[in-house]
């Protein structure tokens, strides 16, 4: 029994030195994790939205026995407005009915379409002669508000601005900071958007409408004011 614990014992004293000289290495092995260091700030720039058109709303007032012309309303509404703007694409947005004392259906339909203001002349005199007995037309709404598209031009030239912005930040971190290799974090864009205002004329208004559309020809478009800003996070990574 002797031999036995003997070679035990040695065999324990021989493995003891390699536990010990594997603990540097392992320790080696493990490198420290990398410090960030960030800079924030906020950008902000705006520019004009130009729209040439404005969203028209014609209000249609229709009368109907109930019988065969209320199968062909909707294309009696479309004929009578058709001739009121030239290549307008009027499309029905909206269209009621209810039934009156006398047993006939009333009904009222919202109709759009973007017409240039060299059209908004007169627009309610217009609007008045495409009338007739049992269906009336009238001007419900006149709003300069760009289109999408529009919209979507100025928002990536207003991008584009603060792209360059940025740039030239890092440019500046660089060369006051040249031991450190900054890049950017992050981007978070936010947007407000400021009305022209007295752009909306509502239908009781119509006539000031028409008497200021000729001076509103002369005025190169209708804009809104488009604001973007984005908050902005640079950031570049050190030993510590």
């Amino acid at each position: 029994m002797a031999r036995p614990l003997a070679f035990l014992a040695l065999a324990a004293a021989l493995a003891a030195p390699v536990a010990i000289q594997s603990a540097p290495a392992l320790a080696q092995a493990v490198s420290p994790q990398p410090v960030s260091d960030s800079v924030s700030l906020n950008l902000s720039v705006e520019e004009w939205v130009k729209t040439e058109t404005a969203l028209v709303t014609l209000v249609v007032d229709a009368a109907s026995n109930g019988g065969e012309n209320s199968g062909t309303l909707r294309a009696d509404i479309l004929k009578a407005v058709s001739g009121i703007a030239d290549k307008a694409q009027w499309r029905i947005v909206r269209m009621d009915s209810q039934s009156d004392s006398a047993g006939l259906e009333r009904w009222q339909a919202a109709l759009e379409a973007r017409l240039p203001e060299s059209q908004l002349s007169a627009l309610a005199d217009r609007a008045k002669k495409a009338s007739r007995p049992g269906l009336q037309v009238r001007v419900g709404n006149i709003a300069f508000e760009p289109t999408l598209a529009e919209t979507e031009v100025t928002r990536s030239a207003l991008r584009e601005r603060i792209y360059s912005q940025v740039n030239a930040e890092l440019k500046r971190l660089k060369a006051a900071f040249p031991e450190r290799n900054y890049r950017v974090g992050a981007i978070d864009f936010f947007e407000t958007s400021t009305p022209r205002p007295m752009m909306v004329k509502r239908s009781g208004n119509m006539e000031m409408m028409a008497a200021a559309a000729p001076q509103a020809d002369m005025m190169e478009g209708v804009q809104d004011k488009l604001t973007m800003g984005a908050r902005v996070t640079l950031s570049a990574f050190a030993a510590p």
